[in-house]
């Protein structure tokens, strides 16, 4: 088996004591996204590792913006790609949907967005998170020496949550990443993990906290593998509620207890840690549940009879589009005009085309050199249709061929602050035909933020000055693992970069923090 992914070095991350460690042979080849440079990398470790292993899979989980992941098939046509969606309850409108194009047969934990992907003309496979038996399991007698426990990272409701528990009094202890850099929290954090240390605190634990939201944002709510690892853990967990529950056979005060708010959250802490045999009740229940229904072993088992059975999934193209390209003389790009998928049609930029704006899909305009492709506007202008939008806008790279910069602006952020999208260069907007038509030809004089799609991918290049490219920098750059960075230029005594890296950082939180 080939996977590839963020953070495969690392033995405790969850693609790896899940996914890896359940379906893997032992003779994989494991590729780190974080520890590739280039797309050619990529290629020639599956190319030197086809030449010894007869591989038939590739297991992919999805990441931000991998150069690899469109051409891989023209690379290894006999290899069926399986792409892992683990985020599509919020990554899909920018990001899934657009990739899903390209796989063999892509995977969905999200209910809702399977209907959404039909439309599109592509069959998602509905797979729900699952467990690992094999990793997560009971440990033998065990004394519930922590009344209440939380492992997790700390952000958004969670911090909230636990500061109004120990407010009120309650034995709460919380490990993970980042919660030390509270100073009212700090006593109550025990550091971060190992996984055998988690097996121990969970079975150690009378009440295992769940908190299901999936990013700062209260609406985003959904569940995840920790609450299947806690059961197979046959441990108790309390955990807010999600409409997700019903998909997966847990139902409140069965398998699984759940509340509402803080104050629910509070009253059933008290009853719990008053009812002991209760806690055993539900705990075992839920063990039975999910090593019945939720292993990973069950779920890969029917992806591979289903790739069996039908193959890879076929991308029914909707129609095809038409595309009008404005280019400024002189300017170099890599558009091509035979395309199956594309109708495209290249003008001069001052020459008569604004007639021509009313039959078209989309209108792009070129006034710098680029890397934007065809496989760049098919996804836009597949965006743009799909969405009847105005325009879409794409996150693309600026800098030196040697050191590129992710201009990344996200959709709440441009939509609150209309200013934002005025700053962006025009290549990476593309605008419908009936918006032209009705601005007569004006691009971007009338922008209505509520109609712009967004799209993180593709992540094409411009050739743009130092003074254009470092202010959208201040705006937009995505610096990745900004810690990390500045680890690294610590190292390197780079001062100057230190100080461009906080300039970034600063004003961009300052622009998430004004209304």
């Amino acid at each position: 088996m080939i996977f590839i992914g963020p953070e495969l070095s690392d033995p405790h991350a969850h693609f790896v004591t899940n996914i890896v460690a359940c379906i893997g042979t032992g003779d994989d080849l494991v590729i780190d996204l974080f520890k590739v440079e280039t797309k050619s990398e990529i290629y020639e470790r599956i190319a030197a590792h086809l030449r010894i292993h007869n591989e038939r899979y590739v297991i992919y989980n999805a990441y931000e913006d991998e150069g690899f992941f469109i051409s891989f098939k023209s690379q290894f046509p006999g290899l069926q790609l399986i792409t892992v969606f683990s985020d599509d309850e919020w990554r899909h409108a920018n990001y899934d949907r657009y990739l899903a194009l390209y796989t063999d047969l892509f995977t969905t934990a999200v209910k809702g967005n399977i209907e959404a992907y039909k439309k599109y003309g592509v069959e998602p496979f509905y797979m729900r998170w699952a467990c690992n038996p094999d990793m997560f399991y009971p440990l033998p007698d065990q004394r519930k020496t922590i009344d209440i426990s939380f492992i997790g990272s700390f952000y958004g409701p969670r911090v909230e949550y636990i500061r109004f528990l120990i407010a009120n009094g309650v034995n709460v202890r919380v490990y993970g990443r980042g919660w030390g850099r509270f100073s009212d929290l700090r006593s109550y954090w025990d550091g971060f993990l190992s996984h055998e240390k988690m097996l121990k605190v969970v079975s150690c634990s009378k009440i295992n906290l769940n908190f299901l939201w999936t990013s700062a944002e209260k609406e985003r709510c959904t569940i995840k593998a920790r609450t299947l690892e806690i059961s197979a853990c046959r441990a108790f967990q309390l955990s807010n509620h999600t409409d997700e529950f019903i998909n997966y056979g847990f139902s409140d005060g069965e398998n699984i207890a759940v509340f509402n708010d803080k104050h629910d959250l509070l009253e059933k802490i008290q009853y719990y840690l008053n009812h002991d045999e209760e806690r055993d009740v539900i705990a075992y229940k839920a063990y039975e549940h999910v090593l019945q229904n939720h292993t990973w072993k069950k779920r890969f088992h029917k992806i591979f009879n289903h790739l069996e059975n039908n193959g890879g999934i076929t991308h029914k193209l909707l129609r095809k589009y038409r595309i009008l390209i404005l280019v400024r003389k002189g300017v170099k790009h890599q558009i091509k005009l035979d395309d199956e998928r594309l109708d495209i049609q290249i003008v001069e930029q001052g020459s008569n085309w604004e007639d021509q704006a009313h039959s078209v899909d989309g209108v792009v305009s070129l006034e710098h050199d680029s890397t934007l492709n065809n496989e760049s506007l098919y996804m836009m202008v597949f965006g743009l249709s799909v969405d009847q939008s105005d325009v879409i806008a794409s996150n693309f790279y600026v800098g030196s061929e040697n050191k590129r910069y992710w201009i990344r602006f996200r959709d709440k952020l441009t939509q609150r602050k209309r200013a934002l999208l005025h700053k962006l260069p025009v290549e990476c907007l593309m605008f419908s035909g009936t918006y032209v038509g009705k601005n007569g030809g004006e691009l971007r004089s009338n922008i209505n933020p509520e109609k712009v799609s967004y799209i993180e991918y593709p992540s094409f290049w411009l050739k743009l000055s130092y003074y254009q490219s470092r202010k959208l920098r201040l705006y937009f750059c995505h610096h990745r693992n900004p810690r990390l960075q500045l680890k690294n230029l610590l190292r390197g005594f780079r001062f100057g970069k230190i100080f461009s890296l906080g300039v970034d950082k600063m004003w961009q939180k300052i622009l998430e923090n004004r209304g």
